[in-house]
């Protein structure tokens, strides 16, 4: 049961990057996305296991900086000890997010470095998995974990949602199919909004995640849920949202 716990919520790091502030012009920042800063609980069961938080800040009018962090919360926190951080640095060609360098660092019974650095001028990414060195060929729209979910949230806005997505994760590329959902009323800590569902699943994989994100709002993901078999397995819950 403790193993299981630390696995399920330290997934949910992949999922904490889908944030953005409304009311932005695209002349005020680099994308439609403004800075923030965003709180999130990830519930097993309908009890709190976990605390997220994630940050987007840009340097410049080119690049930008997204860091997330993942810790045990309460009771759960005397079973599961391991946390995971992670952070991004890119930049923006044409208005689309390019990683430059990420980072990662894994907690605990599982620990593990990840680094992370892409070169679009040889079209390879070095990667580093707890010393280990290896290398992948790079090509259009691969991303890293976090950029991944900036990427789908600008295209979210455009309206140009992708079917298909890359992501190298650690020292693999994954490769995850979207698809639209139903539209819906998501009650949320921070009020009840009308929301656009999307599901996210790789190929031939029994387990699936689903986001649901706010119109009003940017297309902020306001809820997220992870299914197996069609099951839910764990969720997580927008908890605050600050400029």
């Amino acid at each position: 049961m403790q193993d299981l716990t630390v696995r399920r919520y330290c997934h949910w790091v992949l999922a904490l990057a889908w944030l953005c502030l409304p009311g932005v012009g695209w002349t005020d920042y680099p994308t439609a996305i403004a800075p923030f800063e965003a709180s999130y609980k990830v519930y097993l069961a309908g009890i709190a296991v976990g605390q997220a938080e994630i940050q987007l800040e840009y340097q410049g009018d080119s690049h930008y900086r997204m860091r997330s962090s993942l810790h045990p919360v309460g009771v759960a926190g005397l079973l599961a000890t391991e946390g995971m951080d992670e952070e991004v640095e890119g930049e923006f060609v044409g208005g689309t997010p390019r990683p430059l360098a990420y980072r990662a660092q894994r907690t605990g019974s599982k620990a593990r470095t990840v680094s992370l650095n892409f070169d679009w001028d040889r079209g390879e990414v070095t990667t580093v998995v707890s010393g280990k060195l290896g290398r992948l060929a790079l090509g259009p729209r691969m991303v890293d974990p976090l950029t991944l979910y900036l990427l789908t949230m600008l295209d979210l806005r455009s309206e140009t949602l992708a079917d298909e997505y890359g992501v190298i994760d650690r020292d693999r590329l994954k490769t995850y199919r979207t698809q639209m959902q139903e539209e819906d009323m998501t009650a949320t800590p921070i009020g009840e909004l009308a929301t656009l569902a999307i599901s996210r699943q790789r190929p031939d994989s029994s387990k699936a995640v689903k986001f649901w994100h706010a119109p009003t709002l940017g297309f902020l993901p306001v809820q997220v849920s992870k299914t197996k078999d069609g099951a839910e397995t764990s969720r997580l819950t927008i908890q605050r949202l600050t400029r």
